[in-house]
């Protein structure tokens, strides 16, 4: 946990809440967390470390939804809201405009409040229960704690387990824990490698570019070699997966 000492002596400005449930995250999961539940009369504290919602889906990274595709597949429920939204009002799919539908969706639901750019560095506890979390608000130089009967961490990196001393595993489960048959026959630390984005504009003529002078220049499979290019190569998804390298930041990392 961090030092409560170095917060409780802060001279910056601190605010209190107090909720039914507070949800750690403002990616599509905790979006929809908090929706369902303030829709449903809870009042509900959204705590995000970034200026914009929806995670990986927002502006600053900018994956698509695709949750559930193919034949007779279709996303239900709030991000079906969400998506039928944007198709009416975002024909051109500007990554601006989809940013304030989502912000819109959480920012004037009575029950929620969002408090954007906070970073939850503090958890307080009574007994095994998550008692209060503590998070400081960049742009307002503010300390938030909210207290709640109930937490959800949709963090994506799960915050609240080190701060609260939650157990917590990293990887992939193995096909025989929980029935599933698209996991592997043993469990392993792997986990999702760094996203590439990747842009293509048709041009008129060819555009020249000049990299940085500290740039590394990968010409061959040699200078990746921890990449399968054999997986899924006419996606780019080995630019994702990693290969066969074990995850770095394993348990004893995290503690160290």
């Amino acid at each position: 946990m961090a030092n409560p000492g170095s917060i409780g002596t802060s001279p910056f400005r601190r605010e209190a809440h107090k909720v039914d449930l507070c949800v750690v995250g403002g990616g599509l999961a905790g979006m929809c967390a908090a929706i369902a539940a303030a829709r449903r009369g809870a009042r509900v504290a959204l705590m995000h470390d970034r200026p914009v919602l929806g995670g990986n889906a927002s502006s600053e990274i900018r994956m698509w939804i695709c949750g559930a595709g193919g034949a007779n597949n279709a996303e239900t429920g709030l991000i079906e809201e969400i998506l039928l939204d944007n198709l009416y009002r975002n024909p051109l799919q500007g990554f601006s405009i989809w940013d304030s539908i989502l912000y819109e969706k959480v920012r004037f639901e009575p029950n929620i409040t969002l408090l954007l750019n906070c970073s939850c560095l503090d958890a307080a506890m009574a007994g095994e229960r998550v008692r209060s979390v503590t998070g400081w608000q960049l742009t307002t130089q503010t300390w938030h704690t909210v207290e709640a009967g109930l937490f959800a961490d949709c963090s994506g990196d799960s915050v609240l387990a080190p701060l609260t001393g939650a157990e917590f595993r990293m990887g992939r489960e193995a096909r025989r824990e929980f029935g599933e048959s698209i996991e592997p026959e043993e469990s392993d630390r792997r986990t999702m490698g760094m996203s590439c984005l990747i842009q293509a504009r048709e041009t008129d003529r060819p555009q020249p570019f000049i990299p940085p002078a500290w740039a590394h220049p990968y010409r061959t499979d040699d200078d990746l070699p921890r990449r399968d290019h054999g997986v899924c190569d006419s996606n780019f998804w080995w630019l994702e997966l990693g290969g066969e390298q074990d995850c770095i930041h394993d348990t004893e990392a995290v503690r160290d």
